[in-house]
């Protein structure tokens, strides 16, 4: 009897036609394993999170930006497989992150600078999708990849702690005895806030671990979990002492436990909660009240200053803001109208406050999305979701999201509670939520072929393409368009050359071009008036005017505008700028400056004008604050101005130690201002029984600048 002969098994489908990528089995994960150690680097490089830019750091710190850019191109154009996307939901909001970082750096005042600082943020965006690509890579394998992601954290995470307390407990002998309990461990990132954010996403998965591990991964994660306390503890951070509150509660909410139990550990838990705020001098000050008339706290005011400046920044560019990473450039046009704090920030210290700011309403509506996302999510991952909530309490004191560390972290754990995207066969009409597939009970479609649907489907490849050209585009447009800022270099040669005669021409053509590109720079308003106070006075009046404006309580500028008038010969608004000059700074009351012959003309007017300026200034303040009291020992004061110490004196010039920092580029020298700073050797004495420098509010520094100066004499 003849046989049907075997139905044959049906071929495998060929791959898609397009150019073969052979090598991209053996790139990814060279460039994987790359990128991880670039990443170590730069993170441990103490301090960390400022070396990455100053070479040969920098090299290592753009490789952490290349490598997931490189990788997510090389992935999506991978024949073996498709690019694994999570869940529209999850994808659109993604990739509309993604374009708003790019538009509002490409629509920036700074646009160069901005595509290069926002740099570290599309490189998080490509590290979410690639940790999400990876825990999908098969539907089978998902729960294994999730413990290898957890096992890669735990390493990395206990290489970091042990970097920063071993770092911290090396760094206290060198303290005197007094100050080792007032020490904050700013490692290895360079900031204590750094820290304690760093000790936060660290301590649930090391929690986790050691309850559901056994062996040495058990152990591993009990060291870290001691570790990260220790780090969050040292750090000092408030808002690293509210993080761990709100982890305390999830974990309390969480555990499997009677409601009997659930209210002892309650109770024990704000006991050990109290006993770790107290025992560190920064949070226990959250409970103390303040004394009376006691000076406002700098950092409270200097917080304070840097959310009014973010609301007035992204009100200025409501819909993108002023581009990425752009903070350092924009805050001096707004350091006038605060009430105090530093001379420029680097950052806004608030997450919400800084999107605002440099990405707008557009920035701040993707924040909100993805915090819906990861609420809705919490259940898919209860880990990670602590993690994320604890953070994102902590980030309303901080942003970190542009130190590669925090962004590739956060990314990954958002990856976590993704939901993938349903397969086609799963959901035919393409609805996000099979509920709402199955509720419509609508047949499934046939399946179209390929000359009807030539792109696919519902094709993942078609998704990934897209994702591949965007990171292609925004690859162009940072090496392309993205630079240094090249102001800060002009100012470095120009202080430089004019320390010589022969090169204060060319200093005074440097600082003109520098402020050419950007006119809202202090230092080199400042520091050109004192090259032009004697040759230009009143082109020096201009730019010390300028200066004051940009930073109304930096010290010399109002001595600087004084004598650019003295030297035109308007003595009566030369002593209005010498009086402002003293109340600014009440060190001037005794200045060895005094004792020159051409300045210790002005000093009647001057008295007078300083007396007048206190008269005004007790009408515009509120009696009974600290400003006010300062002002009653300044009155007193009033006798001794002009009247310069007895004795030695020192003459030094301020170093401006933050500003390569600022400027994101440590190979800068540190800049030294031009102004001579001239004190008594009793300095300290005098010091002790007047107001100290930039006491006064800015505002009513500017009402007294802008004030009718007294007319020519």
């Amino acid at each position: 009897m003849t046989r049907p002969a075997a139905s044959a098994s049906p071929p495998a489908p060929a791959p898609p036609a397009g150019p073969s990528l052979r090598a991209t089995p053996v790139l990814v994960p060279v460039l994987i394993a790359g990128g991880t150690v670039c990443l170590a680097l730069v993170t441990l490089a103490t301090p960390g999170a400022t070396r990455m830019f100053s070479w040969p750091w920098s090299l290592a710190f753009a490789g952490v930006l290349l490598a997931p850019a490189l990788v997510l191109v090389l992935r999506a154009f991978d024949r073996r497989r498709p690019l694994a996307l999570p869940a529209p939901a999850w994808l659109v909001p993604i990739l509309a992150t993604a374009a708003t970082i790019l538009v509002s750096a490409l629509a920036s005042p700074h646009r160069h600078q901005s595509l290069l600082w926002g740099a570290p943020l599309l490189a998080g965006i490509a590290v979410f999708l690639l940790v999400f690509d990876g825990l999908h890579a098969g539907s089978d394998r998902v729960e294994a990849q999730r413990e290898r992601l957890e096992n890669l954290f735990v390493a990395l995470f206990a290489l970091v702690a042990c970097a920063s307390i071993g770092l911290w407990l090396a760094h206290l002998p060198r303290l005197a005895p007094g100050a080792v309990f007032d020490a904050r461990n700013p490692f290895p990132l360079g900031h204590s806030n750094y820290t304690a954010g760093l000790a936060l996403l660290m301590l649930p998965t090391a929690v986790a671990m050691a309850v559901r591990r056994r062996g040495r991964w058990r152990f591993a994660a009990a060291t870290l979990v001691v570790l990260s306390l220790a780090m969050l503890f040292t750090s000092g951070s408030r808002g690293g002492f509210l993080g761990l509150a709100v982890l305390a509660m999830a974990a309390l909410i969480a555990a499997p436990i009677s409601r009997r139990q659930r209210w002892q550990l309650a109770a024990l838990g704000a006991i050990a909660g109290l006993a770790f705020a107290v025992g560190h001098p920064r949070t226990r000050a959250m409970f103390a009240r303040p004394a009376s008339g006691a000076a406002p706290n700098i950092s409270n005011v200097q917080r304070q200053a840097m959310l009014t400046a973010a609301w007035r920044m992204g009100a200025d560019r409501p819909l993108l803001g002023w581009g990425p990473g752009t903070t350092p450039l924009v805050f001096p046009r707004y350091r006038a109208g605060l009430n105090g704090g530093a001379e420029n920030v680097l950052q806004l210290h608030c997450l919400p406050a800084h999107l605002w700011a440099e990405l707008g309403a557009a920035g701040v509506a993707c924040l909100l999305a993805f915090a819906a996302l990861m609420i809705r999510a919490a259940t898919r991952h209860p880990v990670a979701a602590a993690t994320l909530g604890a953070y994102g309490v902590f980030a309303l004191t901080d942003w970190q999201l542009d130190v590669p560390v925090f962004a590739a972290v956060v990314a990954a754990f958002a990856a976590l509670l993704a939901p993938p995207a349903l397969p086609a066969e799963s959901n035919p009409i393409g609805y996000s939520s099979p509920r709402v597939a199955a509720f419509a009970a609508l047949p499934a479609p046939p399946t179209p072929s390929a000359a009807s649907n030539p792109i696919g489907y519902s094709s993942p490849r078609v998704a990934g393409g897209f994702i591949a050209g965007f990171a292609l585009v925004a690859l162009g447009c940072v090496a392309l368009l993205g630079r240094r800022d090249p102001a800060p270099e002009r100012n470095l040669r120009a202080l430089a050359l004019a320390r010589e005669p022969a090169g204060v021409d060319r200093a005074i053509a440097l600082f003109r071009e520098s402020l050419a590109l950007n006119p809202d720079q202090e230092i080199a308003h400042f520091n050109l008036g004192w090259l032009l106070v004697v040759r230009d006075p009143a082109a020096a009046e201009r730019h010390f005017h300028a200066a004051a404006h940009l930073v109304p309580d930096k010290g010399g500028v109002y001595f600087g505008l004084g004598l650019a008038r003295l030297n035109q010969g308007r003595r009566d608004a030369a002593a209005r700028a010498f009086a402002l000059e003293c109340l600014n700074d009440p060190l001037f009351l005794t200045s060895p400056w005094w004792r020159e012959p051409a300045i210790a003309i002005a000093r009647e007017a001057t008295s007078r004008e300083f007396s007048r300026a206190i008269a005004r200034v007790r009408s515009l303040l509120t009696e009974g604050t600290w400003a006010f009291a300062q002002l009653t020992r300044l009155a007193e004061a009033t006798s001794r101005l002009g009247h310069a110490t007895a004795g030695p004196e020192r003459s030094h010039r301020r170093e401006r130690t933050g500003y390569p920092v600022l400027m994101r580029n440590l190979d800068l020298t540190t800049p030294v201002d031009l102004f001579d700073v001239r004190e008594s050797q009793d300095t300290g004495t005098t010091a002790a029984t007047l107001p100290p420098k930039g006491w006064l509010p800015s505002p009513l520094l500017l009402t007294l600048l802008n004030e009718p100066a007294p007319a020519n004499d």
